[in-house]
């Protein structure tokens, strides 16, 4: 089996200096095993490190969330679940190394993903430095991140606002919306046909949270 380099490169968008970096961040246990070659499990091991510290971060700096709802955001943020999404969008599932038992699984579980998501990480942190890793992270997880700034002390915005208006009618209004290749949200909330706030995120759902978010902060400044 023979990596598809060029192509894997094109997908993450970012240039490699040292090819052998990317193949190893790319090979299972399982192959390097039956092929004595290097596994990716040292550069998840480094990628896992790098990518906590990154999102820390930026959810330190661009949220107010005091201790214990930082922890719990920063492990909604790095979990299994949208580090996946990531490997499924991107297609570079397909692309691993993998031995002949392993490639009879037609789809990979969530943690060899999220394994495979940490091990680019880490290869891109030793071939090109924090900076273009950083950069890297915060683009493949942009539309999470939005998703989780608009979280209101982890309080579901958009059902607080019914629940304080429970007999009101409340709609929602996508005003602008951006291109598939960078999804971009402009959402307007209205209670009685008044409209109350606006969300702009990368994600529906998040907008509609900052919408809803702004609206209940409006109504308890009146």
């Amino acid at each position: 089996m023979e990596f598809e380099f060029e192509k894997a490169q094109g997908k993450i968008g970012v240039e490699f200096k040292n090819k052998s970096l990317l193949v190893q961040a790319f090979t299972h246990s399982s192959y390097a095993n039956e092929n004595k070659a290097k596994s990716n499990e040292r550069l998840e091991f480094l990628g896992d490190s790098i990518l906590g510290m990154i999102v820390t971060e930026a959810i330190y700096s661009q949220t107010k969330f005091n201790e214990g709802d930082l922890s719990k955001l920063r492990a909604l943020i790095v979990s299994e679940e949208p580090l996946s999404k990531v490997i499924d969008e991107l297609g570079l599932e397909e692309l691993m190394l993998k031995g002949v038992g392993e490639s009879k699984n037609k789809v990979s579980s969530k943690a060899i993903k999220c394994d495979l998501f940490e091990a680019i990480v880490g290869a891109i942190y030793i071939d090109q430095g924090l900076e273009v890793c950083k950069e890297f992270i915060l683009r493949m997880l942009k539309p999470t991140f939005d998703e989780a700034f608009a979280l209101d002390g982890f309080e579901d915005s958009k059902t607080r606002l019914q629940e304080k208006f429970a007999h009101a009618r409340i709609r929602y209004e996508t005003l602008k919306r951006g291109p598939e290749h960078n999804p971009y949200y402009h959402c307007v909330v209205f209670v009685n046909g008044v409209a109350c706030g606006e969300g702009k995120a990368g994600t529906k759902k998040a907008s509609e949270q900052m919408a809803a978010s702004m609206a209940l902060e409006g109504i308890k400044n009146i």
